[in-house]
């Protein structure tokens, strides 16, 4: 479908070209590997690969129903990319972290994420990808 970029907002932009550079990544990783996984499944493991969270933490984060998200969890667990355990002093909230087979997908998609910037330094050159990482680093509206 071709439309005139020129008439849409800066929000449309990012937004456009946030989708581009997920079903790039989501391409790549399927021309590399026979793991699948839907874009919350990657989201929630690259969210845990940052730190450990709680499933309704997790949820919040990725936007899904709590429901949704225990879902998913148990469909990771059960394929050994993530693992749940209380922790001391926590009887109520199970945290999440990766298994070893889910650190390693996280590995391999972070190095998949570093070629693609590398990709865009060239395009763009260093200063501008710096910059960009400087812009969308900070919140640009407060809650």
């Amino acid at each position: 479908m071709n439309y005139d970029s020129n008439n849409l907002t800066l929000i449309d932009l990012i937004s456009e070209q946030h989708a581009h550079l997920r079903r790039t990544v989501e391409q790549r990783w399927k021309e590399q590997s026979d793991i699948r996984f839907s874009h919350a499944e990657w989201h929630l493991l690259s969210k845990i690969d940052q730190q450990d969270l709680t499933i309704s933490q997790a949820a919040l984060i990725v936007g899904i129903s709590r429901q949704a998200m225990q879902k998913t969890v148990k469909k990771l667990e059960s394929q050994g990319y993530i693992s749940s355990a209380f922790r001391d002093g926590n009887k109520r909230d199970k945290f999440l972290s990766l298994t070893k087979n889910g650190q390693e997908c996280c590995d391999k998609n972070n190095r998949l994420k570093a070629e693609m910037e590398k990709e865009l330094e060239k395009q763009l050159g260093k200063t501008e990808v710096k910059k960009l990482k400087t812009l969308f680093r900070d919140k640009w509206l407060k809650e």
